[in-house]
């Protein structure tokens, strides 16, 4: 029943096209995509505090490795609005869509074109070797990238 553990075992890149408000539950499916592509409308709320709610999708722990703790705690113990612009600087948003000749939606399906146009076994293997080496330490994820490396060269 939680969709951001389902998201996370798609093999393949998972591009969110955000346009307007991305707010709590929204975010933490946000945050479980990896790339996130947005536009001069798109704005970040976390009201969790506000409310009185305690996030379940990933949301404290996802953030502060995004923008780093001084600002997740920022963004989330005030429950303020981060905008297009910030959360691009801050690296929430990894690309922002000008809007006037193109949107999020037709820049992400553009991102998409571009994995698309790579070696699929590859793709989902470098996004297995970011994923579980951004869950470790340095030494441990140069070790698992070397280890699939080694099995990807070993199967072909």
């Amino acid at each position: 029943n939680n969709p951001v553990y389902q998201m996370s075992k798609v093999g393949v890149p998972i591009i969110g096209a955000l346009k307007g408000h991305v707010i709590t539950g929204g975010f933490e499916l946000a945050l479980a995509c990896d790339i996130l592509v947005g536009d001069k409308s798109t704005t970040f709320r976390d009201t969790h505090v506000k409310f009185g709610l305690a996030p379940c999708w990933g949301l404290s722990q996802k953030l502060q490795r995004k923008v780093g703790p001084g600002r997740a705690k920022l963004i989330s113990l005030t429950a303020r609005k981060v905008t297009a612009l910030q959360a691009y600087e801050w690296g929430l948003l990894d690309l922002v869509a000008s809007g006037e000749s193109m949107s999020s939606f037709d820049r992400a399906v553009r991102v998409a074109d571009e994995i698309a146009a790579n070696d699929a076994t590859m793709v989902q293997r470098y996004k297995r070797a970011i994923e579980e080496g951004g869950a470790t330490d340095l030494a441990k994820g140069l070790q698992r990238e070397r280890e699939l490396g080694i099995a990807h060269y070993m199967r072909q």
